[in-house]
């Protein structure tokens, strides 16, 4: 409908749920999206409800990243491309809680790293936890738009955007500040979703998806949060309920990869799934914490059919692990 700009899903939802999708509704409309993306992530409060949450998943990525289970990215980059420096200058771009920088710093690599969000709260919370471990001399943490940022030119050594990159807009002007502020010899890390837009997913993804949903014993479909409710069908979200919920959200992360190759020499690119599993595991995902048989029984099973789906070029993997340098 409209180019799926509202769909089906929006009007059970407006019949289903009335006066309070009602009022939220209102609520967003008169907002800017600038706060409506503030108020989104500015909750620290979590559930575990996505897929990152589930160990065998963070596994998998390590594996799949470093070759190695236990091994984070984070040690394996430090190893392979920090080797020899030190005093490194950092700057990571959409931090929110500030844990990633934690990993960074605990290399040993670096003198400094900034790091900006535009949630004040959670940029309270990362200056609380660095302080508590030590870090706060390291890295400074501060509340900022990346469209107002100012990018000192040729000044860093590495730049981060980690799971970041896909709520930024206008990319392509953004992508040319971070290349300006990267030194001759720097680093542009990457760990980012590149999938549809807007999470516009293809009707492959859906059908794959909904179908292993179908096969899940009940037990394991019972969604985080205090009610009963079982997932029963994954959806692709209408535009308009992307933009009024989030108008940050994959904005525009189908061009995140054709414009880093027109700006940026890729060194080593991992392509780690995520086209079934994130969808699946969405709501769910506490239900697979457990390391009981039966749990790592299911996970296996889903983790090899993506992987044969992306292997066979069913499937494009979307999200992705990239270090690159700048071009010229």
């Amino acid at each position: 409908m409209l180019n799926n700009f509202i769909n089906k899903k929006d009007f059970l939802d407006l019949i289903n749920k009335g006066p309070q999708i009602v009022s939220k509704l209102f609520k967003k409309i008169t907002l800017q999206n600038t706060s409506r993306v503030q108020e989104k992530w500015s909750l620290t409060e979590y559930h575990l409800q996505n897929w990152w949450d589930i160990p065998e998943i963070r596994k998998r990525w390590n594996k799949m990243i470093t070759g190695n289970e236990n091994t984070e990215y984070y040690e394996y980059v430090s190893k392979k491309y920090f080797e020899g420096r030190e005093n490194l200058l950092g700057l990571s771009l959409g931090c929110g809680t500030g844990h990633r920088e934690l990993k960074w710093v605990e290399q040993g690599k670096f003198k400094s790293i900034k790091a900006i969000d535009l949630s004040k709260s959670r940029i309270e919370s990362a200056v609380k936890e660095a302080k508590i471990l030590g870090y706060d001399k390291i890295i400074e943490y501060k509340v900022a738009n990346i469209n107002n940022f100012d990018f000192p030119e040729s000044y860093f050594d590495v730049i981060f955007v980690e799971q970041s990159l896909h709520h930024f807009s206008p990319l392509k002007v953004i992508l040319k500040k971070i290349k300006n502020a990267i030194k001759p010899d720097g680093f542009f890390i990457i760990n980012e979703y590149v999938g549809p837009t807007r999470f516009q997913w293809t009707e492959k993804q859906l059908e794959v998806v909904n179908g292993l949903l179908s096969i899940l014993p009940e037990r394991y479909k019972l969604m985080a949060g205090n009610n009963r409710e079982k997932k029963s069908r994954v959806y692709r979200p209408s535009k308009l309920r992307m933009i009024l919920r989030d108008p940050s959200e994959a904005v525009e992360s189908s061009n995140i990869l054709p414009f880093l190759g027109e700006m940026f020499e890729t060194l080593e690119v991992i392509e780690y799934g995520g086209t079934i599993l994130q969808l699946l595991f969405s709501e769910i995902a506490h239900n697979f914490i457990s390391s009981q048989y039966e749990v790592k029984r299911w996970l296996k099973i889903y983790f090899e059919i993506e992987d044969l789906l992306l292997m066979e070029k069913e499937l494009n993997s979307d999200f992705i692990f990239i270090v690159c340098k700048k071009i010229g």
